[in-house]
C-alpha cells in the first residue's frame, strides 16, 4: 500500500521540505553501475540518493524485497505528493526514486530482461523520472534538474546518466 500526502496545495511545501532535509543531511549521490539486461548495481552513498530502475526487477530473485527495504520514495504526479513504495506494483523502471542510506553500500539487483521498458507517462509540470536506455522524455523537457554531489543542478540532455533520476519540467 502506498502512503500519500493528499493535500495538493502542500505538494510544493513537501518538495521544498525534502530538498531542505537532503541538504541538511549532507551531500550524497548514488553511483550507478551501467546495467546489462540481467543486473543493475546501485552504489549508494550515505544520505539521499536519486536512482531509477533501468528495467523491471526479476521477482524470482528476492530483488523486490531488497529494493523495497530501501524504502524508495517516488513522486506521484496525479496526486502531487510523495509516495513511499511498499509493494512490487509500486516499482516501475524509468521512474525516479529517492532512497536514503545510512552508510555506503552496494546493492545488486537482478533484472527481468524479458520485460520491455515502457517509456514513463509524464504529466505537464514537474516529474521525477529516470534514465534507462532511452531518454525520449528529455527531448520534450523544458528544464531538467539533476542531483550531483549533494546539490541540484541544471542538466543538459547529453549529461543524463543511465540509472540516475532527474526532475524534468514537461510542457
Amino acid at each position: 500500500m502506498c502512503v500519500m500526502d493528499k493535500k495538493k496545495n502542500g505538494s510544493n511545501r513537501l518538495v521544498m521540505l525534502l530538498i531542505a532535509i537532503i541538504l541538511l543531511v549532507g551531500n550524497a549521490e548514488a553511483a550507478v553501475v551501467p546495467s546489462s539486461s540481467s543486473k543493475q548495481t546501485l552504489e549508494l552513498k550515505p544520505g539521499w540518493n536519486l536512482v531509477t530502475l533501468t528495467r523491471p526487477l526479476d521477482s524470482m530473485q528476492g530483488n523486490v524485497q531488497k529494493f523495497l527495504s530501501l524504502k524508495p520514495i517516488r513522486f506521484d504526479v496525479n496526486n502531487g505528493a510523495y509516495v513511499v513504495c511498499e509493494r512490487m506494483e509500486d516499482l516501475k523502471a524509468g521512474i525516479g526514486y529517492w532512497v536514503f542510506s545510512r552508510e555506503k553500500q552496494t546493492i545488486e539487483l537482478a533484472l527481468d530482461g524479458t520485460q520491455p521498458v515502457a517509456e514513463p507517462t509524464l504529466a505537464s509540470g514537474w516529474n521525477l523520472v529516470g534514465k534507462t536506455d532511452s531518454e525520449a522524455w528529455a527531448e520534450t523537457a523544458t528544464l531538467i534538474w539533476g542531483w550531483e554531489n549533494g546539490y541540484f543542478k541544471i542538466i543538459s540532455n547529453n549529461e543524463l546518466k543511465v540509472g540516475h533520476a532527474y526532475w524534468a519540467m514537461m510542457p
